[in-house]
């Protein structure tokens, strides 16, 4: 989605509300975002939370 929509690391971090240290470990598969983390990325970017959790 931060690809998709040309913002860098920090960028997009700042506008869901989370460090970008954080974002670089969630885009590494280190570690899950929070639910918290989900609303933002569903309030600031319309994304559907099903196909973000890959619930069919």
């Amino acid at each position: 989605m931060r690809k998709k929509h040309k913002m860098s690391q920090v960028e997009f971090s700042e506008r869901i509300g989370i460090s970008q240290g954080r974002l670089s470990e969630i885009e590494q598969d280190k570690t899950k975002p929070f639910a918290d983390t989900l609303i933002q990325l569903r309030k600031h970017f319309q994304i559907d939370l099903n196909w973000l959790l890959h619930i069919d």
